[in-house]
């Protein structure tokens, strides 16, 4: 992949494509599965999952993403490194850590690695999955336009 051909544009609609799969059903409202006892009618979108169920880590995310693009807007060097730390962050959070810790952590009491993956796609789903790649690829787009700003 060319740096260089990399345009804003391309990083803005990576970032609407990535905020348009975010209204897929991501993730199990807890009340709501109390109340009608069907997942289906217990979905919720990614932006739920965000601010009600990660709240802290969401904060983060949100907070380094706008410093790299306040930086990026002024055509600061240092916006490499934010940018790079959002990307980092976003991956060891939404792609690592919150699924290992859904899926290792009750595995660990006794249920095989199967079932709990299996309960976690249950909880996700495929929504969960696109919402995190469509950011991944957004994120990176927004990492590589920043090396590009440091190389002009």
């Amino acid at each position: 992949m060319n740096i260089k051909g990399i345009k804003i544009w391309q990083v803005f609609l990576a970032f609407i494509i990535w905020i348009g799969t975010m209204f897929l059903p991501a993730t199990v409202n807890q009340a709501k599965l109390n109340t009608n006892f069907d997942y289906k009618k217990s979905r919720e979108n990614f932006f739920y999952f965000l601010f009600h169920q990660v709240p802290f880590y969401s904060f983060i995310l949100g907070l380094v993403l706008l410093i790299s693009l306040f930086l990026i807007y002024r055509k600061i060097n240092f916006s490499v490194y934010f940018s790079f730390a959002s990307l980092i962050f976003y991956i060891s959070f939404l792609v690592i850590a919150f699924p290992s810790m859904i899926i290792f952590n009750h595995s660990l009491s006794g249920n095989t690695f199967g079932a709990e993956l299996s309960i976690f796609l249950t909880f996700y789903g495929a929504g969960y999955i696109i919402a995190v790649l469509f950011g991944l690829v957004a994120f990176l787009l927004l990492f590589l336009y920043s090396l590009r700003i440091k190389e002009c």
